[in-house]
């Protein structure tokens, strides 16, 4: 007889702003019955960014690597707003077109964008390694290099996971092609700083023949049309610049006094209570490494601690689950990183294409023939490229005796 004293409860009214890996996930939590939710994102697609880096090289083309988000989203039987979010208060956020949408509890995860306004010219002479798009911009340049005999030189900035995977890939496309030339700049001392030393010399031994040189503990001063200026004061001439280091917040998001990004607490808990911060958005007190799976633990911890916050319940405390990490080296080795070793071989990487085939069902499971026929021409791409090269008997029989570890 519910229906006489006042009718069914009020939903809560939930806000995520982004809706990549770690913004699906806390909107997967939310149940339509219970909860009206808004994920709110200026760009249309999901894209998995785990693997724009094959891109690069042709081995991942960018329709396999989107997911548009409005059927996603709309699928969760929530709604889906394409704008930007240009203010977030206690309450209520604003859209760049003047939106205002109350809620009861926000989820930010916007991610970051790469910081080049420090660098004078970066932003008009360097490509950002940031999105499929800017892959695709990157391969188009590439790929002209190779219609001259004119030596073209490729400097990747930046010795992290990413800039080992952009390398990895550039050299699988174009190591064969006299007119390339390749080089690392990186303010590091050595390419993936926190790994076993062992492992930098695998990946020095690997290109030992190529026309490839390493910049390593030099920052970029300023970047112009011929190249890079170190701060050493140095000269690298360079014709196709790919930035992939330096992050930085994008715009929109809470933010601390003493910081651009968003400072949480143990909850995921912005300056505002019923504000939750995640992913490369969120700023900690201790050091996170962030990947993909943190987002994900993140977003579905933020979600978890927004309902336990609107019915009055103890919130939870973040910890970061310690998994190893998959670093590809294009065709020539495949890193599987732990906390004091690593393994190195090149069969690794068919377990990097598992974990991209799987993902991408888990955030859209076909549901009618279209979609079946997409996931199975993804899968017939993956055999073709991956499976077949790396795990076939032969090459079973020729890799694993070459498999190695390293230890800190």
């Amino acid at each position: 007889m519910a229906f006489f004293f006042g009718g069914p409860k009020k939903k809560h009214r939930i806000c995520i702003v982004g809706g990549g890996f770690s913004g699906l996930h806390a909107a997967q939590y939310f149940k339509p019955e219970k909860y009206e939710v808004t994920v709110i994102d200026p760009q249309p697609f999901i894209e998995w960014l785990p693997n724009i880096h094959e891109v690069l090289s042709g081995m991942k083309k960018g329709d396999e690597l989107r997911l548009p988000r409005q059927p996603v989203i709309e699928r969760l039987g929530h709604t889906f707003r394409m704008e930007k979010v240009t203010d977030i208060s206690a309450n209520s956020l604003t859209t760049e077109w003047g939106k205002v949408l109350p809620f009861d509890a926000c989820i930010v995860c916007t991610g970051n964008s790469y910081d080049l306004q420090q660098v004078p010219g970066a932003n008009q002479f360097t490509f950002p390694f940031k999105s499929v798009e800017s892959c695709q911009q990157i391969a188009k340049r590439l790929h002209r290099g190779t219609l001259s005999s004119r030596v073209t030189r490729v400097t990747v900035v930046g010795s992290g996971l990413g800039g080992v995977e952009v390398l990895g890939e550039v050299l699988r496309a174009y190591r064969a092609r006299p007119q390339f030339e390749f080089q690392v700049v990186s303010p590091t001392q050595k390419m993936l700083e926190n790994a076993p030393s062992d492992l930098e010399a695998s990946i020095r031994h690997h290109t030992r023949r190529l026309p490839m040189e390493y910049h390593l503990g030099n920052e970029v001063d300023t970047v112009d049309r011929e190249g890079l200026v170190l701060t050493s004061g140095r000269l690298i001439e360079s014709d196709v610049t790919i930035w992939t280091g330096g992050a930085a917040p994008r715009s929109g998001k809470v933010q601390s006094e003493s910081s651009q990004w968003g400072k949480v607490n143990e909850f995921l808990q912005s300056q505002h209570s019923n504000v939750f911060v995640v992913g490369d958005a969120a700023q900690f007190d201790d050091k996170v490494i962030k990947q993909a799976f943190h987002a994900v633990e993140m977003g579905r911890l933020a979600a978890e601690n927004a309902e336990r916050f609107l019915t009055d319940k103890p919130l939870k405390s973040y910890k970061p689950s310690h998994r190893p990490q998959l670093v590809t080296f294009g065709d020539l080795d495949t890193f599987m990183l732990f906390d004091d070793f690593a393994i190195s071989s090149s069969l690794l990487g068919a377990v990097k294409e598992v974990l991209f085939t799987m993902g991408l069902l888990q955030m859209a499971p076909p549901r009618n023939a279209k979609d079946v026929m997409r996931h199975l021409d993804i899968l017939q791409r993956s055999v073709r490229n991956v499976y077949l090269p790396t795990i076939n008997p032969m090459a079973i029989l020729d890799r694993w005796p070459k498999a190695r570890i390293f230890r800190n």
